[in-house]
């Protein structure tokens, strides 16, 4: 079996190094604080957090991961998250109980499904869902507490997404519930980190100054270094430190992106138990490319000429890019247009900022535009 995962949450063996991370969450949590990560996409946020429960879980905690972006109405919302909380129940006398108790408008009950397992159904009596049945039900993990005496941790995972919802007021509903409960924690993550930024940083959003900010950075080289050495071994596969450290290189040392190449480079060498070589690195990578090279294609191809122009040059240059310089160098239009590009690309998640610099989130996608845009 391949022993490198990508595209799915990654668990035991697969998940490696965030060591300190992991320790300096799970103890703020304990402390009784809430926490917002922040983190770049494909940076392994959603296995650290899953890693999170694990660890709490196993002393004793409830864990309730609510993923905001699976609602797309308030009905859908107030079911998902009713189901993701009982998702956690052992004994659904009590839940169904508690559920009742709290919210009058529910009707809730639950059957077995094929499998033989508890099948929860949720039914309003209302004849559409209303803002304060959903505060209702936001109470439910604090109640919950109460009645296990067990200390709660909810997962609000692609989080900004509560943002769809504002026309109802529920930023400002789920905040006030937060500060009224005293049992349960909260977790807030998502893949937009400038607007998860804005959420948490300024003074006129809901959730200003609520919660412990943690910045993810990308791993550790030498601990990188040594997973891949060990990962390859275990197939009696070799890879030196400096073939170790190219990899690392060709995938931006981004999580994902590192599972991904290296996943590619076992495929290759698993026949022959070959010794990865710079070579093998570098077919695997172009490999990549060229597997997604029509997605590529039609990626590129959605974009404005503006954006377009701004990706080659983000190949080559990452900082002062909405300066005149920059702009002259490049040949992009005017400063307002570049702002409106690069928002643009940030949105979509083509791009993302940090410290002032813009850059490409996949490197596979940059070896593609310099490939294809960029050869002399």
């Amino acid at each position: 079996m391949n022993p490198f995962r990508y595209g799915r949450i990654a668990y035991g063996d697969y998940f490696y190094d965030r060591k300190e991370e992991l320790a300096r969450i799970t103890s703020t949590i304990k402390g009784g604080n809430n926490v917002v990560l922040f983190a770049p996409r494909r940076y392994g946020k959603t296995s650290l957090v899953f890693k999170v429960m694990e660890v709490l879980e196993a002393e004793g905690a409830i864990c309730i991961y609510f993923d905001c972006s699976t609602a797309f109405s308030l009905e859908s919302f107030a079911d998902l998250f009713v189901r993701a909380v009982a998702a956690k129940q052992n004994n659904w006398q009590r839940f169904l109980s508690t559920l009742s108790g709290l919210v009058k408008t529910l009707r809730p009950s639950v059957s077995l499904d094929e499998s033989g397992l508890p099948q929860l159904r949720v039914d309003f009596t209302e004849p559409k869902m209303t803002i304060g049945t959903l505060a209702d039900i936001l109470d439910l993990p604090e109640k919950l507490s109460e009645d296990t005496a067990a200390p709660v941790l909810v997962v609000f995972d692609e989080f900004q997404d509560i943002q769809k919802f504002n026309k109802y007021g529920l930023e400002n509903i789920l905040r006030n519930k937060i500060q009224q409960q005293h049992r349960v924690n909260y977790l807030f993550l998502g893949s937009k980190t400038h607007i998860l930024s804005d959420m948490f940083n300024n003074k006129n959003r809901a959730f200003y100054n609520s919660s412990y900010h943690f910045q993810l950075s990308k791993l550790p080289e030498q601990e990188t270094i040594a997973f891949l050495k060990d990962r390859f071994s275990q197939s009696s596969i070799i890879i030196g430190d400096v073939e170790a450290q190219q990899l690392i290189g060709e995938a931006d040392n981004i999580p994902y992106y590192i599972q991904l190449l290296a996943s590619e480079v076992w495929q290759y060498t698993i026949t022959d138990k070959a010794a990865v070589t710079p070579e093998i690195i570098r077919q695997c990578a172009q490999q990549i490319v060229i597997v997604k090279d029509d997605y590529y294609n039609e990626l590129f191809g959605k974009l404005s000429e503006t954006q377009c122009k701004l990706l080659i040059a983000l190949t080559k240059e990452q900082t002062g890019i909405f300066s005149s310089a920059y702009i002259r160098k490049y040949h992009l239009r005017a400063s307002s247009s570049v702002q409106k590009a690069a928002a643009a690309l940030v949105e979509e998640g083509i791009v993302d900022k940090e410290a002032g610099s813009y850059y490409i989130c996949d490197p596979f996608f940059k070896r593609y535009i310099i490939q294809t845009f960029c050869q002399n």
